[in-house]
């Protein structure tokens, strides 16, 4: 063999092996920026674009201990109708965003995607969520109930 074909052969290898190497990098630092993701994260705020308060349903549509999810500002939330009065929560977990079911049985919320466990008001009670689920105002008015932002955010 010449050694001109000697160096492009050589110079062929070391170019597939900075490809391969490269390859591999990415393929890791993807892995590692997945699991960084789900460790960390990001910090999710809820914020309705409604400025005042909008009807959501009637009142016979959420007997006293029953749930219901509705559109506030076009963002689900749920709205429950337990013995202290309405109570009203952002239907989206904390940790990533998941939409929580209300479990009437248990009165809790659950997420289905990471086991995250609230309670009526929204307080966490197990899984990877560490904030409360956002609550909104909600008051019956001649029958109809709505929902606003809450002030004291």
């Amino acid at each position: 063999m010449k050694e001109h074909e000697r160096e492009t052969i050589s110079d062929r290898r070391g170019f597939l092996g900075k490809l391969l190497g490269g390859a591999l990098g990415l393929g890791l630092l993807g892995v590692l920026g997945a699991v960084v993701a789900y460790i960390l994260p990001p910090h999710r705020r809820f914020v309705a674009p409604v400025r005042r308060r909008q009807r959501v349903a009637h009142a016979r549509e959420i007997p006293l201990g029953k749930g219901k999810q509705v559109l506030f500002g076009g963002e689900p939330v749920w709205v429950l109708h337990l013995r202290e009065g309405l109570i009203a929560l952002s239907a989206r977990c904390t940790h990533q965003g998941c939409l929580v079911q209300w479990d009437e049985q248990r009165g809790t919320f659950a997420c289905p995607c990471h086991g995250g466990r609230f309670d009526a008001h929204g307080n966490v009670l197990a899984g990877l969520p560490t904030r409360p689920l956002p609550q909104l105002r909600a008051e019956m008015i001649q029958d109809e109930i709505y929902l606003a932002p809450r002030e004291d955010r």
